[in-house]
């Protein structure tokens, strides 16, 4: 799964010689959360809605409206920007953004060719809709949690049990987190008839030690 199947195409930036009021108008008027900033088309930083929110006078302040306007329209967003923002490109993927986006605490990635041009934005929504899709959230399903010996050949295994009572696979999913050295945990979604379920499950309860059932 690729950036460019799941970033937002249409962009919306602002131009790092704009105002705080511009960029926040922008922010507020198109609900999003934070602007890629260019000059001369190029991307040179990046203004979220806390950064303009930092930026901006408090509402406790004693200026008068007008004053207020005055001050706004003084400062701008390439004073209050956070400059050489991280970036990915769009043949990356979906996890290598998923990972970025994690270890540095943000919560959207401008997306740029190998131009520098911004061709998208990927934001942590967009993350969950590839996380809902990949793992076929949305389809319903049965769905069962098996540890088995992290070696090769024990995924397909654990299928082979389960396709002689016509298992149809939704997804697949492993992890090491929370279990053994040694072993790993495998989630797998799947559709079969309800008259199958019980034969399923014993069979895999009679080859793995733990073995958890739910249903959507």
């Amino acid at each position: 799964m690729l950036v460019k199947e799941w970033m937002s195409k249409k962009v919306i930036t602002i131009d790092a010689s704009d105002t705080l009021s511009e960029a926040i108008n922008t922010l507020k008027r198109n609900k999003i959360r934070r602007l890629p900033v260019l000059e001369d088309g190029k991307l040179v930083g990046i203004a979220s809605d806390r950064d303009l929110k930092e930026a901006a006078p408090s509402k406790a302040t004693s200026l008068d409206i007008w004053e207020l306007h005055y001050l706004m329209s003084k400062i701008k967003v390439k004073d209050v920007m956070t400059r050489g923002p991280i970036t990915i490109g769009p043949e990356e993927t979906i996890e290598k953004a998923a990972i970025i986006m994690k270890d540095n605490v943000i919560g959207g990635l401008p997306v740029v060719d190998d131009n520098a041009t911004v061709v998208g934005i990927l934001t942590v929504q967009d993350i969950f809709g590839a996380l809902i899709s990949i793992t076929g959230a949305r389809i319903s399903a049965h769905r069962v949690t098996v540890v088995i010996p992290d070696k090769s050949g024990a995924v397909k295994e654990v299928c082979d049990h389960m396709r002689k009572y016509n298992f149809k696979c939704i997804s697949i999913l492993t992890t090491h987190q929370g279990v053994e050295e040694g072993f790993r945990k495998v989630l797998i979604r799947f559709q079969t008839e309800d008259d199958q379920i019980d034969n399923i499950l014993n069979t895999l309860k009679s080859k793995y030690s733990d073995v958890h059932y739910t249903k959507d």
